[in-house]
């Protein structure tokens, strides 16, 4: 069933090679990749736009739901192969990949902080209300939060981490 629904999405007649399917397969995820992402953005400007209506429109949950239903089919996918676990043959590898994870984690979080405290306490409010609302209260909640949700992703990435020494 999978072959004929790609050869129907690509407009083939018969069955691929090993070589072209393997070449499909690569083609298909990375446009699926950019397709989640384009969603995501399309959700973004979505979410905006209802602020600065001032309405929640069918659009912006639609597509956060759809994103994350998407998502999760592919995240649980992926383990249930074990495709997302990482192997470390020796001590000194597995040292210099969780110091990488520690790094793009920290990142990460930070990000996710500094992206949380911007649209929540400056954009959204001052769209919809023309206020911004900030204090170092709320500062303070959103580096906890940044921190929160960088250790969350240290912690699951390093469980990823299969020493083989």
């Amino acid at each position: 069933m999978r072959n004929k629904l790609i050869n129907r999405f690509i407009g083939a007649i018969d069955d691929r090679d090993e070589y072209q399917q393997q070449e499909i397969y690569k083609e298909l995820a990375l446009s699926g990749m950019l397709l989640w992402y384009l969603t995501m953005l399309l959700m973004v400007v979505g979410l905006i736009v209802d602020t600065i209506h001032n309405k929640l429109s069918f659009l912006t949950p639609a597509l956060f739901i759809i994103n994350m239903v998407y998502a999760g089919i592919i995240m649980s996918r992926l383990r249930k192969k074990q495709l997302d676990d990482t192997d470390c043959a020796s001590i000194e590898e597995y040292e210099e990949k969780k110091k990488r994870l520690k790094k793009s984690s920290t990142f990460g979080g930070v990000l996710w902080g500094l992206f949380m405290l911007i649209f929540m306490q400056y954009v959204f409010p001052y769209l919809s209300t023309g206020e911004i609302d900030v204090s170092w209260l709320k500062v303070l909640i959103w580096g906890i939060g940044g921190l929160f949700f960088g250790s969350m992703m240290y912690w699951f990435s390093k469980s990823k981490l299969q020493k083989h020494f």
